[in-house]
């Protein structure tokens, strides 16, 4: 066997190496969990499951889908939805919230013999080094509840936000999760970007974020809001490295007095998740191997170039050599 044979079995082999030791998926579903939902049926008459997710692992997770099925008393499929949860760059041991909304196949509106039972899964986690600017801190907040026009039995919290780093943060938004007394998540609620759209250094920018859909003079007991989570959002600056603890802002708030309605909707949070567990992934690494593979590979593309001219032009010779002997 040739060098040049040897050496191209090596490097095959080197390939081969190198690309089995890139991990197939950078989803990590297991480190999230969907740790509170309850739903209710908006005036659409779609259902709309809400609730929040914790990342319990050790790893920034870039973002988060989850995924819904609803069946009936029967135990069959009736309605299956997805979404995304309202944050990017989620941190080791925080929450964010998420809605998930349902349509029954022939259009009608939801009631509450439809329901059987809530499916929910994690169906994304992805892995990242990066993480969000954390200096940003809400400062104060005061909820209410809506008395005229269109926010009439709205509830809504409003506040300040101060940037207590040292960098200029952009296109900040505000996202919320709202609680029954039972500590439930009943609601959620977001807000678009805040004015202005840099936040500088010590600087303060207001913000009031609304409770979806639950109009509370109108809503049962088991929908009125006692208190409520916030967790502040921004797009620049983005990090890289090991993210720090971020602890979510909470605080009690008022609520009409309670009023009779339906028995609560809320359900214990179940995960069926069962993927096996990732070793947490090292950016660096993968981009090595990633290049080593590709200079691999270009070493056996130019091999192979080498050769194969060189076999053709000996045969040719070959061939002439042969065809002067018989013509003699």
């Amino acid at each position: 066997m040739g060098k040049k044979t040897v050496y191209l079995l090596i490097m095959v082999l080197f390939v081969s190496l190198a690309i089995s030791s890139i991990p197939r998926t950078f989803s990590q579903p297991e480190d999230v969990k969907v740790t509170n939902y309850s739903y209710y049926f908006n005036p659409d008459g779609f259902l709309d499951v809400v609730g929040k997710v914790q990342n319990v692992g050790q790893n920034t997770i870039d973002s988060v889908y989850i995924q819904g099925t609803i069946l009936d008393p029967s135990g069959a499929d009736v309605s299956d939805s997805g979404t995304r949860a309202w944050v990017a760059y989620l941190v080791p041991q925080q929450e964010a919230p998420f809605i998930m909304e349902f349509q029954l196949s022939n259009g009608d509106p939801w009631t509450q013999d439809d329901i059987g039972s809530i499916q929910l899964s994690i169906a994304q986690a992805n892995a990242t080094s990066s993480y969000q600017y954390p200096d940003l801190t809400i400062t104060s907040s005061t909820p209410s509840i809506g008395t005229t026009g269109d926010y009439n039995g709205a509830y809504s919290v409003s506040g300040e936000i101060k940037n207590t780093g040292t960098q200029t943060a952009t296109n900040l938004t505000v996202v919320a999760a709202f609680y029954n007394s039972t500590g439930s998540v009943v609601g959620v609620g977001y807000t678009d970007y805040l004015t202005p759209a840099d936040l500088a250094p010590s600087g303060l920018i207001p913000f009031q974020v609304y409770a979806l859909d639950l109009n509370q003079s109108e809503v049962p007991t088991s929908l009125k809001i006692t208190s409520y989570s916030l967790l502040v959002q921004t797009e620049f600056p983005i990090l890289q490295g090991a993210a720090p603890v971020v602890t979510p802002y909470q605080a009690s708030g008022s609520s009409p007095a309670p009023s009779s309605g339906s028995p609560t909707n809320s359900q214990s949070a179940s995960n069926p998740v069962t993927n096996n567990s990732a070793n947490p992934l090292n950016t660096t690494m993968i981009a090595v191997i990633a290049v080593i593979a590709i200079i691999a590979v270009i070493g056996v593309i130019v091999v192979v170039r080498k050769r194969k001219p060189q076999t053709t032009k000996t045969e040719v010779v070959v061939s002439r050599k042969t065809t002067s002997k018989r013509e003699r």
